[in-house]
């Protein structure tokens, strides 16, 4: 189907495998054909992520032929691997059980390989076994093609023979149909259906694909396959690598076809290793009825692993146990015990990071930090310890559990592997080093600490990450060279660190290590550890205000995950970037882009509703900044809906989602439900942070903008000052956000009719507005009111015709038509009086 070259991508100074078509016009299949199939492989792959399922970067077409970017596999094929020494048979069903979990992920997936052979599954030098070529892959249920003529299927012996007549050992795309289906790719891409070319027909009835030496009866015949095709296929390949022959003797394509439609297994040959046991699991799954077969792969695989030699040393160990005296019983009772009591050491692995105590008491490291946030002076330090305790005491709990689960798994009942449990332990203490580095940065709390605390304390990675077996299986683990291994772990200890300390405010302290980390880590290589420190590099330069280098970190860190399966940085990367192409930048094409890799990522996963309502938030923003209002509107109360189930009702979270639905609601003129929402947010965090949070100074002051909305102006001017004292008192006296507040303040006298009470407010808000607004509808929105306040007060009417002529100036920068024509008719009515 193609030939694959080595190359060198030299934007991500990587090494990549890249396919390039090599089919032909000919033999029943035409160059479109051709393209097709070899589209339909990269988008086969690249709907998998799986640590045995070989990676697909990019898929392109060049003039007329395509090609396909993949993972670069520093290894051999299992052809080779099998060559290249004498291996055991434990050695190949351990191979063999890898590659047959990526088979298993696609069918999971409902795609079928239709192609699988020795060839076809690669062992890298690193021991990972990946499948790979997928040129054959097909939906499960996908229906022939009626809508030209066709032949009928093969449906005896000669027949198939005669249609297969060739090299047992090529993969061959046999058509009994002359007419083709034409498809311009370039015509496809460009008019959006490349994305659906997966979903193209290509086996159409009549049709014979595969390579005939591991093909599986219904391939000859022509009938439908499904997943126990490639089970067949699979039971070919690994008979050949246990008894050194292929099950199916035939020295002809006829000979060969009668033997596999007929079931005539060969004999095993003399002197053989291979356990009977592992010959009946072939056996079954090279029955020619494929109902016959093992139900699904997953069947086959569990079959494979249960050693029947194993099972019977654990039965004798039971039967010994059993007949031994009472004193050595009460031996092994003791030991299971002293399982169960190592497993229940997970809340001593909390001393000095985050202790669990019983209600009203306090650890001596709480107590340090309970003094340290007290110390910074902020008000409503006490509200935010008390939420950071409940957080983070939940979190010890969760994480206290998960390691008693996953040790007992593994000691006490057996039903998990010692593989697992390493999977699983390395993930949990990951999330302990994130949590001692947190608590480190709260033991000596500035005001900043505090204020960011408890959004800092959410930010923890989740420890039911660490139960999804299949997801930490998919990320490329650390290296298993000791040194390499112990950099990498010293690399995360100082990420954890940066972490912690970007959470929780203190940004500024991590400029410059955070890119330097980088640097490191792309030097050692491990491409997660390289995804998750450039992730945060991208988050910092956001907070100095470098676009371009938050997008270049950003987009390298995404990148460096998809390499490596890192499918939580993927996630977390793109929605952050839908964000900062569409609000910060007003790229929305880009941002829409973004949106689209993160919710494909989300819905290949599964759940993660958290990160979906933080795509949602995202998506709502740029909506709104588009003037799509419904849409900004339904994404927020999505978005809502998703952090409440995942969150509660009262997490604080959930409080800024009801504040952004209030704002949506405010700007569709649906200001008495938009209230409401305004109240909740507030109430939330009021309960979360404390009254006197910044946090809360938002909401009081959004509520101002909506009470003024609705005429209720004397509770609109309590709500603003409300947010004035909090935002004073934390910002200081000229900062930009009390420029809304003095804004929304001077709006509401006006709207009564006291224009001198306006003065005041609405003076310094242009003060601070012409220092350090940078929004040109912002400064028009103040200059035009202090303009109506200077008229209809007589203190200086001169003035207020140049700040209303100023104030249309920058509506129009802003686009804003509508505040134009309201300034352009002000302006008109006292033409002769200025």
């Amino acid at each position: 189907m193609g030939e694959v070259y080595a190359a060198y991508d030299h934007e991500l100074d990587r090494k990549v495998a890249v396919k390039l078509l090599r089919v032909k016009p000919g033999n029943g299949v035409s160059l479109a054909e051709g393209r097709q199939r070899t589209l339909r492989e990269a988008q086969a792959i690249a709907r998998l992520s799986h640590p045995n399922v070989v990676v697909v970067y990019d898929v392109r077409t060049f003039e007329d032929q395509v090609f396909i970017a993949m993972e670069f596999v520093d290894g051999n094929t299992v052809t080779y691997w099998l060559q290249a020494r004498e291996r055991s048979f434990q050695e190949i069903i351990k191979v063999f059980l890898a590659a047959g979990r990526g088979l298993q992920a696609a069918h999971d997936k409902e795609l079928v390989h239709r192609d699988f052979k020795p060839d076809n599954v690669m062992v890298g030098r690193d021991g990972q076994v990946r499948v790979m070529d997928f040129g054959l892959a097909r939906q499960v249920g996908e229906k022939p093609e009626r809508t030209q003529p066709v032949m009928q299927p093969v449906r005896s012996i000669s027949e198939a023979a005669a249609a297969a007549e060739g090299d047992v050992m090529s993969t061959l795309v046999i058509n009994n149909n002359e007419a083709d289906q034409t498809i311009d790719t370039h015509e496809q891409q460009n008019s959006g259906l490349f994305a659906g070319l997966f979903d193209t027909n290509l086996t159409r009835t009549g049709a014979m694909m595969g390579t005939p030496a591991y093909m599986a009866p219904e391939q000859f015949l022509g009938t439908a396959t499904d997943a126990r095709t490639d089970q067949f296929s699979f039971c070919v390949a690994l008979y050949e690598a246990l008894y050194r022959e292929r099950p199916f003797g035939g020295n002809s394509m006829f000979a060969l076809t009668a033997n596999v439609v007929q079931g005539n297994v060969k004999e095993a040959p003399d002197g053989t290793k291979v356990p009977l046991w592992v010959r009946r699991i072939l056996l079954r799954g090279l029955r020619p009825n494929a109902s016959d077969r093992f139900p699904s792969m997953k069947a086959l695989l569990e079959a494979l692993e249960k050693d029947p030699a194993v099972a019977r040393r654990r039965r004798a160990l039971t039967l010994a146990a059993a007949l031994l005296p009472v004193a050595v019983g009460l031996g092994v009772r003791q030991t299971v015990a002293s399982h169960q009591s190592v497993c229940a050491s997970g809340a001593d692995r909390l001393a000095g990071v985050w202790e669990l105590t019983p209600a009203g008491v306090e650890s001596p490291r709480q107590a340090a930090i309970h003094r340290a946030f007290l110390a910074s002076g902020k008000t409503y330090a006490a509200d935010v310890y008390a939420s950071v305790k409940r957080v983070l005491g939940t979190y010890a709990q969760g994480w206290a559990g998960m390691y008693r689960e996953a040790c007992e798994a593994t000691h006490v009942r057996g039903d998990q592997s010692a593989e697992v449990l390493d999977l699983r332990m390395s993930c949990l203490q990951e999330r302990l080093g994130g949590l001692r580095a947190l608590t480190e940065v709260y033991s000596t709390a500035s005001g900043e600490v505090v204020e960011n605390a408890v959004s800092a304390a959410n930010s923890l990675g989740t420890v039911e990450r660490c139960a999804d077996v299949p997801l930490l299986r998919s990320v490329v683990r650390p290296p298993e060279d000791p040194a390499t291994r112990k950099r990498v772990d010293d690399l995360r200890r100082r990420l954890a660190d940066l972490k912690a300390r970007f959470a929780a405010g203190s940004w500024h302290e991590g400029i410059g290590a955070t890119d330097a980390l980088a640097n490191e880590a792309r030097a050692l290589g491990y491409q997660p550890l390289t995804a998750e420190t450039l992730a945060l590099v991208g988050r910092e330069h956001v907070d100095i205000a470098d676009g371009p280098g938050s997008q270049k970190a950003l987009e390298e860190a995404f990148w460096q995950a998809d390499a490596s399966r890192h499918d939580d940085v993927r996630v977390e990367v793109a929605t952050f970037l839908v964000w900062v192409f569409g609000y910060l930048e007003n790229d929305y094409p880009a941002a829409n882009q973004w949106a689209k890799t993160a919710e494909a990522v989300l819905r290949r996963l599964g759940g993660h509703d958290l990160e979906r309502a933080w795509l949602l938030n995202n998506l709502a923003n740029i909506e709104g900044l588009q003037g799509r209002k419904d849409a900004a509107l339904q994404f927020n109360e999505q978005a809502l809906a998703l952090k409440q189930k995942a969150l509660g009702q009262e997490h604080p979270d959930v409080g800024i989602s009801e504040g952004n639905v209030a704002i949506t609601l405010e700007d569709m003129g649906r200001e008495q439900e938009a209230l409401a929402h305004v109240n909740r947010s507030i109430e939330i965090l009021s309960h979360a942070l404390g009254a006197e949070h910044p946090g809360v100074a938002t909401q009081l002051s959004n509520r101002g903008e909506i009470l003024n909305a609705l005429g209720r102006h004397r509770e609109a001017r309590q709500s603003f000052e409300g947010a004035r004292i909090i935002w004073e008192r934390e910002l200081g006296l000229d900062h930009r956000n009390l420029a809304y507040v003095l804004t929304g303040i001077g709006e509401s006298y006006l709207a009564e009719r006291d224009a001198l009470n306006a003065l005041a407010p609405l003076e310094r808000a242009w003060k601070i507005r012409e220092a350090k607004e940078t929004a040109p509808a912002r400064r028009g929105e103040t200059r035009f009111a202090l303009a109506r306040a200077l008229w209809d007060s007589e203190r200086d009417r001169r003035r207020a015709g140049t700040l209303a002529e100023e104030a249309r100036d920058a509506y129009a920068q802003a686009g804003d038509t509508s505040k134009v024509s309201d300034v352009d008719s002000w302006l008109a009515q006292r033409k002769n009086k200025i």
